[in-house]
């Protein structure tokens, strides 16, 4: 009995101490979170899960009978420090997952594969990660954006040369009969076709008679005194007539007017003939750098005037760089050339001494393609500017925001033309200008042809779709 009775109270005390080790739990834990129960789980689930609130609720309310006030300051404070410890340890993991996710879906973003990206569980990329629209059609022309172009300026102009001999000076009379021949052959209008030079009858004048060109003459429709050098070029004179007037006074070649220049100026701008041409810059080489009041160089006058092709060559094979140097204006001889109508050979001669021209600008910004389309527009040309100089430039805008294309519809250029600008740069349909007008717009104001309506209308449809 003795030994019955010791073996309880053990048991007793085992028991309790079970029991109060198991209180010292429950005060420390925190609350554990309601369970949430799904829809499909069973009775018996639900029926345990009872049970085991109850048999929790027991043990606290023991707990709270049996501590006294002290222990629970000292298990209260504890569950406030491990609730703290627990809710970092939480935002650690969300943020961990969080880096997680964002590295997934940078993956994910860069992958190239055609089928969709997946994060690394498997899954469907999160809704921030999906792909931004496409950029519209137009936002091509302004990849291009401006390119600066390294153009030369040319030096000071020469000036007249002070104490030469005047017409209205001379007080010889023999040489002032002889001078007022030579006048009157002489003082003609070069763009008036009624009044021909007769070359023959100045030659053998001047085979007679070379002391009348040591002497300047103001000649109608001229401004300033020129020698005769200067105006037999200006009249298209045969080789002969120029040679003799240069054997007579050799000075006269590296003399300037304020207006055209030196000889080959007036050589270049009157459409004198290649063997003119080549002559000048045999007897003066440095003629073809030497610019005018304007800043123009003779290759300028001759893009000017529309000088022969061989004429052209001749300037731009002797000096290059002729080609790169704009006038007091920013115009380069390709400006010059496609803004008064020079021929497709003209205008790629230049562009192969200095193919960067095509991107020049001049004033208000406008590009040797733009001074083509405005001005008549031939589709040689363009065709010359597009294939030898560069398609992109179509996208460039002026000052007021007009692209090529826009020019040519301004200008009513022929079909071919705004085909070929429509070809190079389809996204320039959709351009507007500074007042908001799209080419097709315009087309609609300037009465343009029903073709050249329908081209832009079918390639604005085409962008439309596209996007």
């Amino acid at each position: 009995m003795g030994e019955k009775k010791e073996k309880k109270k053990k048991s007793k005390k085992e028991k309790k101490a079970e029991s109060e080790s198991e209180e010292e739990i429950e005060v420390a834990a925190p609350e554990p979170e309601p369970d949430i129960v799904d829809e499909d789980d069973g009775d018996d689930d639900g029926k345990d899960k009872k049970k085991k609130k109850k048999k929790k609720d027991k043990k606290k309310d023991k707990s709270e009978s049996d501590s006294n006030g002290s222990d629970e300051e000292s298990a209260g404070g504890e569950k406030k420090k491990k609730k703290k410890k627990k809710d970092k340890k939480r935002k650690k993991d969300s943020r961990g997952e969080s880096e997680d996710e964002d590295e997934e879906i940078g993956a994910a973003a860069s992958d190239d594969d055609d089928g969709p990206n997946e994060t690394a569980n498997g899954g469907p990329p999160p809704s921030s990660a999906k792909a931004s629209p496409a950029a519209p059609k137009l936002a091509k022309a302004e990849v291009v954006g401006r390119v600066h172009v390294e153009l030369l300026v040319p030096g000071e102009a020469a000036t007249p040369t002070e104490g030469a001999k005047l017409y209205s000076g001379v007080t010889d009379e023999k040489l002032k009969k002889a001078c007022k021949k030579l006048y009157k052959l002489l003082n003609l209008d070069p763009w008036n076709e009624v009044m021909r030079y007769d070359d023959d009858d100045t030659c053998d004048f001047l085979i007679e008679n070379p002391e009348p060109c040591q002497i300047k003459y103001e000649f109608e429709g001229f401004s300033g005194r020129i020698y005769p050098l200067s105006m037999l070029c200006a009249l298209q004179a045969s080789k002969d007539a120029v040679e003799l007037a240069y054997d007579a006074f050799p000075p006269a070649i590296k003399e300037s007017d304020l207006w055209v220049g030196h000889p080959l100026h007036y050589a270049a701008a009157y459409k004198a003939g290649p063997e003119v041409v080549s002559f000048l810059i045999q007897k003066e080489p440095e003629g073809v750098e030497k610019p005018n009041y304007y800043g123009r160089l003779p290759l300028h006058m001759g893009a000017l005037f529309k000088a022969p092709e061989k004429s052209m060559q001749l300037m731009c094979s002797k000096y290059p760089d002729a080609a790169r140097t704009k006038d007091k204006e920013g115009y380069t001889p390709l400006h010059l050339a496609c803004e008064n109508g020079a021929e497709a050979g003209v205008v790629k001669l230049l562009l192969t001494a200095f193919p960067d021209a095509v991107w020049a600008t001049s004033q208000y910004e406008m590009t040797p393609l733009h001074f083509a389309c405005s001005q008549n527009a031939d589709p040689a040309v363009i065709k010359t500017l597009l294939i030898d100089g560069d398609p992109r430039v179509c996208q460039l805008t002026d000052m007021l925001g007009h692209t090529p294309l826009h020019m040519a519809i301004m200008g009513l250029a022929p079909y071919e033309v705004i085909e070929l600008l429509v070809a190079s740069a389809p996204e320039t349909v959709l351009a507007k200008t500074q007042k908001g007008e799209l080419p097709l717009e315009i087309a609609q104001r300037k009465r343009a042809p029903a073709e050249v309506l329908e081209l832009l209308e079918k390639m604005i449809e085409r962008l439309i779709a596209e996007d």
